[in-house]
């Protein structure tokens, strides 16, 4: 599997279309004017998006960011986005992603990685998937619109 680092707006919209589609609906894919302005916001932030490949075969997407807190002892890395073809689900594509993940983690010398998964019951899978790969549940996420 190789990973790299994608910065074409539209091949990050097309990803992220695929998993806003699957997790919420296609009501919730941002419009073309909504993408533009999280893209304005991006310089702001540490954010990376990255495309794993088999061969010449698109079969997961991620992107991580870095945040800063004494809690975790410094800085650490956050999977803000993670998604892999269908197609490729249940072969351990899943795995291997996170794997090259850790890697860029120790990388960045990150003394974690965060993820949270989707809150619905229909994605206990998804939660149990990220459990097998390491992760540990420490507690409830919230949110804020401001």
């Amino acid at each position: 599997m190789q990973i790299s680092v994608i910065t074409d707006k539209n091949l990050i919209k097309l990803y992220i279309s695929k998993l806003y589609s699957e997790l919420f609906g296609e009501a919730k894919v941002p419009t073309s004017a909504e993408f533009d302005s999280i893209f304005e916001a991006l310089p702001a932030h540490v954010h990376t998006a990255y495309e794993a490949k088999i061969g010449n075969e698109p079969v997961a997407f991620f992107t991580l960011s870095e945040s800063f807190s004494f809690f975790a002892g410094g800085r650490y890395g956050i999977i803000n986005e993670l998604w892999v073809c269908p197609d490729h689900r249940a072969n351990g594509v899943g795995s291997k992603v996170i794997d090259e993940i850790i890697t860029l983690a120790k990388e960045h010398n990150w003394s974690r990685v965060d993820v949270s998964a989707p809150p619905n019951a229909q994605w206990d899978r998804t939660f149990a998937f990220y459990q097998k790969c390491g992760f540990e549940f420490t507690g409830r996420k919230l949110k804020r619109y401001v």
